[in-house]
């Protein structure tokens, strides 16, 4: 029928809506979902390494603890009022005093230089494995998001126009692999385009974006 024919373009129907592939797209849903699983694993091991290294600061808290009784014990040796020994017992307790401050003051440092270490340690940990993947997808999974949408609204709107055709046969040509291309529409897919068979090429750029007429 003339109504038919209208619509039809290079054996292409375009009066039906466009669909996502189900192959292609539980492929890629199969990927993000890797993806979220590599960086939600690699931020818990980081949480879990800094939980496990922030737990030595107990060690210089206990450390601290024992500096600060040192320290009050050479004071107290420093208030004894002893017969003919004052003067030893004075300087053996500004010597203990002193070596109680110290390990007290080696203790409370000790313990914020663990404090620093286990949160740069879970931060290198969740991050740099995660961030790694995650600046080499994300750039390409957007883009592909973004050039599916815009593709889908052109073939809305001027679905049946031939110059729209020609350009997804150049797009697929420049985009697509060799072995793909072969695969998908076959031996010399060039020749196609150099003799204005733009069908092949074009549903081969659709395939690629995951969109496809629907059956109905």
């Amino acid at each position: 029928m003339p109504g038919s024919r209208a619509r039809m373009h290079h054996g292409f129907d375009h009066s039906r809506p466009f669909m996502s592939r189900p192959r292609v797209g539980l492929w890629i849903g199969v990927v993000d979902l890797l993806v979220v699983v590599w960086v939600v694993a690699w931020l818990l091991l980081g949480l879990r390494v800094r939980a496990e290294v922030e737990g030595l600061t107990e060690l210089s808290t206990t450390i601290s603890r024992a500096g600060g009784a040192v320290e009050e014990t050479g004071r107290a040796l420093g208030d004894l009022n002893i017969p003919f020994v004052g003067d030893r017992i004075d300087r053996t307790a500004g010597e203990v005093t002193a070596v109680g401050r110290e390990t007290r003051i080696s203790g409370r440092t000790a313990r914020d230089s663990i404090a620093d270490l286990s949160t740069l340690l879970g931060l290198s940990v969740a991050l740099i494995p995660s961030s790694a993947i995650l600046l080499v997808y994300l750039p390409v999974r957007i883009a592909r998001i973004r050039e599916r949408r815009a593709l889908r609204r052109l073939l809305a709107r001027f679905g049946d126009d031939a110059a729209l055709e020609r350009l997804m046969a150049h797009r697929a040509l420049q985009t697509m692999s060799y072995r793909r291309l072969q695969r998908s529409v076959g031996e010399r897919p060039w020749v196609d385009l150099a003799e204005g068979r733009y069908g092949e090429l074009a549903a081969a750029e659709r395939r690629r974006l995951n969109l496809e007429r629907s059956a109905t």
